[in-house]
């Protein structure tokens, strides 16, 4: 073979893409896991607010805390209604767990909107107990195998 020739060989050519494959499909691993983790962090942080939302209610009205217990929410969100302001912010409660108007999305062929949000499985659940002097909030997300529970002394 003749060593004036300068160039690269088709098997040189092959074997700088693959690396360069192998270097992109790591690229691209890293950023799904990054994704996934930023996702689960934002669904932590909306149970840590939505859980202090609750512990605020029962503690800006402890005459009725008792009216506090047994909410149990898992996927259907009905809006029951009520005159009460324990039921009023049952209701409130309701709304925040259901993401109404939350994130809405236009869509590209026309002027109307619909809502983005994250889908809720039957596991996922929203609990609270209370007694005479104590509130405790339980949410689960078992899909992201998020917990979170919350309990205060209400005075």
């Amino acid at each position: 073979m003749d060593k004036s020739i300068k160039g690269i060989s088709l098997v040189e050519a092959l074997v700088a893409l693959v690396i360069i494959g192998i270097g992109f499909v790591a690229i691209l691993q890293v950023s799904a896991f990054t994704i996934s983790s930023m996702d689960r962090s934002m669904e932590k942080n909306k149970l840590n607010f939505l859980s202090e939302m609750v512990m605020e209610d029962m503690i800006g009205n402890p005459t009725s805390l008792s009216s506090y217990n047994n909410f149990n929410e898992t996927c259907n969100y009905n809006t029951k209604g009520g005159t009460n302001l324990h039921e009023k912010q049952k209701d409130k409660w309701r709304n925040k767990l259901a993401e109404k108007n939350y994130i809405q999305i236009k869509n590209s062929s026309g002027g109307s909107y619909k809502e983005k949000k994250r889908p809720c499985f039957n596991q996922d659940s929203k609990k609270t107990f209370t007694t005479d002097r104590s509130g405790r909030v339980n949410f689960k997300s078992n899909k992201e195998r998020i917990k979170k529970y919350l309990g205060v002394v209400v005075k």
